[in-house]
């Protein structure tokens, strides 16, 4: 069963809120709470960083083509 994107995104969603409101009813002081809170924390920051690690050369690569086909119009006028 293959979900469309806007169902992934929406159950994403979805599940976050749901995952906040368990956590906020029980307690900061829960232990589930505070494991929770920490590995969403270090999913999170992991999924920042592979973003970062993809964005850099992507950007990169999207000036360098840029470039080279403004080179490659002017020597065709």
């Amino acid at each position: 069963m293959k979900l469309s994107l806007n169902s992934q995104i929406f159950l994403g969603a979805l599940l976050g809120v749901l995952l906040g409101l368990g956590f906020a009813r029980l307690g900061p002081a829960s232990d589930i709470t505070r494991n929770g809170t920490y590995v969403c924390g270090l999913l999170g920051e992991l999924f920042i960083d592979v973003l970062k690690m993809v964005l850099v050369p992507l950007v990169f690569t999207s000036i360098a083509c840029g470039v080279a086909n403004l080179r490659q119009h002017e020597q065709m006028h």
